[in-house]
């Protein structure tokens, strides 16, 4: 079973990537660029494939599920750095995408501590 340290680090991890989506979501609903918005569309259901497995994660109820689903969340933490860099060149505006790297950031920190 998790600790409650653990939980409490994947119920954040859990809101840091839900913030980063919903502010990717509004640079999605308010580009003007049709492959702008693909791009980003793309990066949003990435977040939302690792928002998926965080919640397979808190949703484990013994220490053998957990440390699968926790070595399966692990083992994506490169492929989300790399999604922190195409959304570095894909948003334009230095004080959102700052917000969004922020959110995936800290949701890596989080992970990290798993």
């Amino acid at each position: 079973m998790p600790t409650p340290n653990q939980q409490k680090f994947v119920s954040s991890a859990i809101d840091a990537i839900r913030h980063a989506e919903n502010l990717l979501t509004d640079q999605i609903q308010s580009s003007t660029v049709t492959l702008t918005a693909i791009k980003l569309t793309h990066e949003y259901n990435n977040l939302d494939s690792f928002l998926s497995e965080l919640l397979h994660v808190q949703n484990a109820v013994d220490d053998v599920s957990f440390t699968s689903a926790t070595q399966a969340l692990q083992s994506r933490v490169g492929g989300l750095k790399a999604d922190e860099a195409v959304i570095k060149t894909i948003i334009k505006d230095v004080s959102t995408v700052g917000k969004i790297i922020g959110y995936v950031t800290q949701a890596l920190e989080l992970i990290a501590k798993l």
